[in-house]
């Protein structure tokens, strides 16, 4: 079996490296079934070293970072596909954008045409509803998503959070304490995001009561998706 191809996008202070840091063991859970992609914004001018924001407000105004960024998200989807996103923070929001310009390109100029994206799932944690001017919101209704949140995060309430797994029409939050992050300690991390590509590989329904299924099943254990 071909493995899936999953794009993780990292947040507003961060690079591709650290988020690649701080999930090797989801990495090396999910290595028989998937393989990881950790993109890398555009740098920033004058501090091509530090973080790469998606995009910046300044005042009470967005900059042309986002140009920036559509267009690198232009040339990057003209070359590559993916099947699933994992997105934290910024970058969970920049999944949500990412998945609604995929789905009406017309919408935002300079995004297409790219390659067809085959993405079937997509992963939100700590995410919340970017108030960009020109964002919008349209993620397909056949997109399966996860929705990790803690309620104590200091840096994205978890209303936020909340409030945009209800764009999604198969929605299933979960609640975590670990801060603002992926979260990684304990099993369901690892495995609750596995049942959620067994899932995918497997065609079930996506909702508490497959991931129930999918936990207490071989499905999971890998034998039935190689």
């Amino acid at each position: 079996m071909q493995k899936l191809k999953i794009l993780v996008l990292h947040g507003q202070v961060q690079t591709a490296s650290t988020v690649a840091y701080n999930t090797r063991p989801l990495r090396d859970a999910l290595s028989d079934v998937a393989d990881l992609f950790y993109a890398e914004g555009p740098a920033v001018k004058g501090n091509e070293l530090g973080s790469r924001p998606w995009w910046v407000w300044q005042g009470d105004r967005g900059t042309d970072r986002w140009n920036d960024t559509v267009r690198w998200w232009h040339e990057h989807l003209s070359q590559h596909s993916y099947d699933g996103i994992i997105g934290l923070s910024q970058g969970s929001s920049m999944t949500a954008q990412l998945l609604s310009m995929i789905s009406q390109p017309d919408r935002q100029l300079g995004f297409g045409p790219i390659l067809p994206q085959p993405i079937r799932f997509a992963i939100f944690c700590s995410g919340f509803i970017s108030q960009y001017p020109g964002h919008f919101i349209d993620i397909p209704k056949d997109i399966s998503t996860l929705h990790t949140v803690d309620h104590d995060d200091s840096l994205v309430s978890g209303y936020r959070t909340i409030e945009l797994s209800k764009k999604c029409k198969l929605a299933v939050v979960m609640e975590h304490h670990e801060g603002h992050c992926i979260p990684m300690r304990g099993d369901w991390p690892k495995d609750v995001t596995r049942a959620l590509i067994c899932k995918t590989l497997t065609r079930l329904e996506w909702s508490p009561t497959s991931i129930h299924y999918l936990l207490t099943t071989e499905v999971i254990s890998g034998k039935g998706v190689r």
